[in-house]
């Protein structure tokens, strides 16, 4: 899914005419999808946000669709992320064939859950979450999700 983080000492990227709600390219049924959001969007504290950014997507849903991304895209990124953070979390380092069959059942579970093998998240700077959009819900297909906004 998506993990999105945003160091304390980053600038914020500008906000930007492509940014607005207004200036999307692929829209459905009025619903942006996938839209040209500023670096760290999601990760914005809304006290930090310009106030022209929250006068234009305030309480506007928009929708996001998330293919499946492992946590890491190899062992040996696994066994690095896990012997530096992990190791100060006290996970366990697995054995690569155990890490390999663990990657496989995500998968799947991932797929069992959105067959299209995309997740469409709903999101919306609403104030349910102070520092970043929320998340309204996660489904299925595009219809699911559209169908959500349209109860909005």
């Amino acid at each position: 899914m998506l993990i999105l983080a945003r160091k304390e000492e980053e600038v914020m990227s500008e906000y930007r005419e492509a940014n607005k709600p207004a200036n999307q390219t692929r829209l459905v049924g009025g619903v942006c999808i996938n839209p040209t959001l500023r670096e760290g969007f999601n990760s914005t504290k809304h006290s930090d946000r310009p106030d022209i950014e929250l006068s234009d997507w305030w309480n506007v849903p928009y929708i996001l669709e998330c293919a499946y991304e492992p946590s890491d895209n190899s062992y040996t990124e696994y066994v690095k992320r896990i012997t530096t953070v992990g190791a100060e979390l006290g996970f366990e380092l697995q054995e690569e064939k155990d890490w390999l069959l663990a990657q496989e059942g995500n998968l799947g579970s991932f797929l069992s859950s959105y067959p299209l093998g995309f997740a469409y998240q709903v999101r919306m700077i609403d104030g349910g979450c102070w520092d970043r959009s929320s998340l309204i819900g996660t489904y299925a297909s595009l219809d699911e999700a559209l169908a959500l906004v349209n109860q909005i």
